[in-house]
């Protein structure tokens, strides 16, 4: 079984245990998804036996004793499906947190299925974090993806969460029907409003078998191209960086079905797209740095964390090549920096002079 990791991959973060519940509670389906193809090979109800051989498989592929773990239930509206299931799987996980093995839960569900009276039984059994998908700010947009509920509905949720003590995770979809990039920014805009912990950032894929799909044999539906989806999740990135909310993911978690032919039609897919984005923002930050360095340079010398250096160079050194066409007769030295905290870009020319800068949101 490959194993994947739903948040960043930072030794900070607990390590994910991700059920997914197969849209499990959801009213009807939205026009883009597929959970056969995008969660993998889950069952349509999970057993007891299922559940613990799973969680146990996880943790003992954990080399990192010392790593937090947290078990996650996706894939479908937790809070709307039957109150004796949702209770059932809450208390199996429970018994992991009971024995000491894992920390905590999180859910993921629908806005308009959060209310006062269905949180209760989160707070018994542990449950720290909800995830709501939100995917857009725009009525319109919602109603076309057939979300069944409008914009009002996330702020409500996010509100009564909030107030409620639970930590709170958004799920934003870029490249819907009927949105655009302002569309979008607005999206972001408002989820800065509102504050959740934490983000997600979906650039919208064509599945087959839905009506995502029909509308695209259609010509009615154009998917982003890889680099339209880029510069969005660099302008989600920034905007939400700087105003402190945490993005957590950006793009979808490639599977084996996803990889069968005729599985994805369309779309922005690529197994590294939040590299790409990162990649993309180190370059931009880097060519702001460079405005303060003259051009004869002989030596340029870029020191970072060694975590960052992989992003900073870009996918095949494509930001080194672009700078070194800026600097066609400098040096170019880059090296990694034990004191050098994630997201701080140095560099020192020949003459001596160093000027640096911190990207915000790289931790």
């Amino acid at each position: 079984m490959k194993k994947t990791n739903h948040e960043s991959n930072s030794n900070n973060n607990p390590l994910i245990i991700p059920i997914f519940i197969m849209n499990s509670g959801c009213p009807h389906s939205c026009i883009f998804c597929n959970q056969k193809i995008t969660a993998g090979n889950f069952p349509r109800k999970i057993t007891k036996e299922f559940f613990d051989t799973e969680v146990n498989s996880y943790l003992s592929w954990n080399k990192d004793k010392s790593r937090k773990a947290e078990i996650a239930f996706y894939g479908g509206s937790f809070t709307a499906i039957d109150s004796v299931y949702q209770e059932e799987l809450l208390s199996w996980a429970y018994s992991f947190i009971q024995r000491g093995i894992v920390t905590s839960i999180r859910i993921s569900t629908r806005p308009d299925y959060i209310e006062e009276n269905n949180l209760p039984v989160l707070n018994k059994y542990g449950v720290t974090t909800v995830e709501i998908g939100a995917q857009s700010f725009i009525d319109e947009v919602l109603r076309f993806a057939q979300r069944g509920h409008k914009a009002d509905s996330i702020v409500k949720a996010l509100t009564i969460l909030k107030h409620n003590g639970f930590r709170t995770g958004l799920h934003l979809m870029a490249g819907l029907p009927k949105d655009t990039k302002e569309g979008f920014i607005y999206s972001l805009n408002k989820t800065i409003e509102l504050k959740p912990d934490t983000v997600r950032i979906h650039p919208v894929i064509v599945l087959s078998g839905t009506l995502l799909a029909e509308e695209f044999q259609k010509g009615k539906y154009r998917p982003l191209e890889l680099s339209e989806a880029v510069e969005l999740c660099r302008i989600a990135w920034e905007k939400l960086s700087i105003a402190g909310l945490r993005v957590i993911r950006m793009g979808v978690q490639l599977t084996p079905e996803m990889e069968k032919d005729g599985a994805v039609l369309a779309g922005p897919v690529h197994p590294a797209l939040g590299n790409l984005v990162l990649s993309s923002i180190f370059y931009d930050h880097t060519m702001n740095l460079l405005d303060k360095v003259y051009p004869d340079t002989k030596e340029l010398r870029f020191s970072l964390s060694e975590r960052d250096i992989s992003n900073f160079r870009g996918l095949k050194n494509m930001n080194i090549r672009a700078i070194k066409k800026l600097y066609p007769r400098t040096n170019l030295i880059v090296e990694s920096n034990i004191r050098q905290k994630r997201g701080e870009i140095s560099v020192t020319a020949d003459s001596g002079k160093s000027f640096n800068l911190k990207i915000p949101g790289i931790i």
